[in-house]
């Protein structure tokens, strides 16, 4: 008789694939906030700030808590009035419009298009994820 035993410990098959996640979400992460930057999607930096990596065992995830996160990534129908405040900051960081009256008339106009027309997608998540596929198949 020949035999062949081979035997398991769960625990360290459990830490394995625990470890192998982290790598996953790691990558994951660290491309994501690579794409952010290297796709413009930077005023402040709150965007890049807030992402985190929620980690439990063999339970993993990354979030982006920001507001408009979402709307980054998947863009944004038309239909509803963005705050015209957050675009008047921006107005007067990116473009340099100084005048508080022409920086709130420029983010009214540029609210208006985005509630008549949306905004495109600039995803930073799912590359990621379409990248962690390819190098962990």
């Amino acid at each position: 008789m020949v035999e062949f035993k081979l035997k398991f410990d769960a625990e360290d098959i459990a830490n394995a694939v625990n470890d192998k996640m982290d790598e996953v979400v790691d990558f994951i992460f660290t491309n994501s906030q690579q794409i952010i930057v290297e796709k413009g999607i930077v005023d402040e930096g709150s965007l890049l700030k807030s992402g985190n990596i929620n980690r439990n065992f063999l339970d993993k995830e990354i979030v982006y808590t920001m507001p408009y996160a979402d709307s980054i990534e998947f863009g944004r129908n038309p239909g509803s009035v963005p705050s015209v405040v957050a675009i008047n900051g921006w107005v007067h960081r990116k473009l340099g419009i100084k005048d508080d009256i022409i920086s709130r008339r420029i983010a009214w106009a540029i609210a208006q298009d985005i509630k008549k027309n949306g905004t495109q997608p600039r995803p930073y998540l799912q590359p990621a994820i379409e990248a962690a596929r390819m190098k962990f198949k």
